[in-house]
């Protein structure tokens, strides 16, 4: 019984820490190399956006494409350890990178941090505007 109290204190005490390095942590490779890691690859299609990462914000608070027309998202997190997705789409990054999408239908998406990153984690959203 003792044992299984001690695993538990373990876990809990190991999620804390990962939860609050997770955002304020250095990249991977800054850490191997004392300088700011390089920029994700960046790719287009069409039209392109370019979203940042940084302790629980975005670089922007709005983002807009056309409905209907291809559109490349590069990601890149600045400080910590990020990811993305947009509510009401398949679109999902766990990691720097670019990836191509197209949402037909007009209106307002969330953008928001799909790596659990730190105490603000919740408040990590944007806006995607579809014309």
């Amino acid at each position: 019984m003792m044992t299984k109290k001690w695993g538990l204190l373990v876990s809990a005490v190991a999620f804390s820490a990962m939860l609050l390095t997770a955002c304020g942590g250095e990249s991977k490779d800054q850490a191997a190399s004392g300088t700011p890691s390089a920029a994700a690859p960046v790719a287009t299609t069409g039209t392109a956006i370019n979203i940042e990462a940084s302790n629980w914000k975005f670089n922007q608070d709005t983002f807009e494409v056309k409905a209907g027309e291809e559109f490349t998202v590069n990601f890149k997190s600045a400080e910590g350890f990020h990811g993305i997705g947009i509510e009401g789409t398949d679109f999902e990054l766990q990691k720097e990178g670019s990836k191509t999408l197209k949402i037909d239908k007009a209106g307002e998406y969330t953008i928001f941090c799909n790596v659990i990153c730190g105490p603000d984690h919740g408040k990590m959203v944007a806006k995607l505007v579809v014309k």
